[in-house]
């Protein structure tokens, strides 16, 4: 029995129970229960070993882990139970990427961390300096396996705790060396212990919010319940554990259903090169189309895409991003080349610059969050000390942290991502 959580949701179905218990709609969606009998419960499946231990052992020898723990909100969920783990270890200064996602800028708020930025050669990129030296003084490091453009970074193991949003990766783990290359690893194959987030709705079959967290052999997995149940609802939705369940059952029944989707685009990313398309370098299920090459700003090229049929994962002012699934088709890569045929080529334009920024940390991050604080407009906030946290999404990287002062660079920065309302501190 590959999916017992699916499997009791449809012979519960089947008995026709008079549903005298939550939620409201008392079975119109016949699978979205509560904690029934016997249907287990997320963050005490450990000491009932009931339906979700079941299930969630069936990932974690799918995915090579030691633990894998089940997510009904997200990677950002996820993240929050890694970075809570470490921090009740002793934890109190992580390293990160500068382009690392809000979610470690909101845990750091809620658990009093702080981060030591590393910063990228251009941005926004994962890729930063991961050695011992750049690492000095770190007691962990949150790693950024794949971001919103398809860029990885590579770390050897740096001798800390190892946190990895591979929130775009989970496919990974099932994609051929051989055929794709090694240049993208799933966090399970690093070769050192590391706590991995990894969004399954993203590039697997499954409804929004279902994730996995999983713990590598040599990670402390010993209070991962104890942490997602500190900032999980404790209402998860029985649909989306089902959603992992299902793609456990399918990826254990067609394991190379995932090579198949990434030769499909393999083949429309050599297409699209024959055609004169400028392709930035991403992962397998992944098309980073440089827009200003073909003489459109991203946002153009994505908003004639969407007139044509086809909507794209995101677009900024430089490119647009197609992002495939698991299950793509070779008549999905046919219909994105169709709709891609159809834009006209004009003049190339020079790559928009997004600044690589420095502002200068003027109190922590949780002080500032906490802090009172209002809203201005961006030019308004020059010489001001950021209070929020000022994203666009996606991608979902934060331009200026909270408690850094804004400068007229970072101004420019924040326009350069369609930010107009910035909180600063009172």
């Amino acid at each position: 029995m590959n999916t017992p959580i699916a499997d009791f949701l449809e012979d519960y179905e089947k008995k026709g129970m008079l549903r005298l218990h939550m939620p409201g709609h008392n079975g119109e969606a016949p699978h979205d229960i509560t904690e029934i009998a016997g249907a287990d419960s997320l963050y005490e499946t450990d000491s009932s070993r009931g339906i979700i231990a079941h299930s969630e052992a069936i990932a974690a020898k799918l995915f090579g882990a030691e633990r894998t723990c089940y997510s009904a909100g997200g990677s950002t969920l996820a993240i929050q139970a890694a970075l809570a783990i470490l921090r009740a270890q002793g934890c109190k200064t992580i390293a990160a990427g500068r382009c690392s996602h809000r979610s470690l800028v909101s845990s750091a708020a809620l658990l009093g961390l702080e981060v030591k930025w590393l910063y990228p050669k251009e941005y926004p990129s994962a890729d930063v300096d991961c050695s011992k030296e750049a690492l000095s003084g770190a007691d962990a490091l949150f790693l950024t396996n794949i971001d919103y453009y398809g860029g990885t970074c590579r770390a050897s193991d740096p001798g800390i705790p190892v946190v990895v949003d591979n929130a775009h990766g989970s496919y990974l783990k099932f994609v051929s060396k051989a055929g794709f290359g090694s240049e993208y690893l799933h966090p399970m194959e690093f070769g050192f212990p590391v706590i991995s987030a990894e969004s399954a709705h993203k590039t697997l079959p499954a409804l929004t919010g279902a994730a996995y967290l999983h713990f590598s052999k040599g990670a402390d997995f010993s209070r991962a319940k104890e942490m997602t149940a500190l900032f999980g609802s404790t209402s998860p939705s029985y649909l989306v554990m089902e959603s992992l369940d299902k793609v456990n059952g399918r990826l254990l029944s067609d394991p190379d259903s995932v090579n198949r989707a990434c030769a499909s685009v393999a083949g429309l990313k050599q297409r699209l090169t024959a055609l004169g398309f400028t392709l930035k370098i991403s992962d397998p299920l992944r098309v980073t189309i440089n827009a200003r090459a073909w003489g459109w700003s991203g946002t153009e090229f994505a908003a004639f895409l969407r007139a044509h049929g086809a909507e794209c994962e995101m677009a900024d002012e430089n490119y647009v991003v197609l992002l495939f699934s698991a299950i793509t088709s070779p008549d999905d890569c046919q219909r994105a080349e169709v709709s891609l045929e159809l834009i006209p080529r004009r003049t190339a334009k020079p790559l928009a610059e997004y600044p690589v920024i420095h502002p200068k940390q003027e109190t922590s991050i949780r002080e500032a969050v906490f802090a009172k604080q209002h809203s201005v407009s961006v030019d308004e906030a020059n010489g001001k000390v950021c209070g929020g946290i000022q994203v666009s999404c996606p991608p979902g990287i934060p331009i200026v942290m909270p408690g850094e002062r804004i400068d007229s660079e970072a101004v420019e920065a924040l326009k350069l991502y369609g930010v107009k309302s910035v909180e600063i501190l009172d």
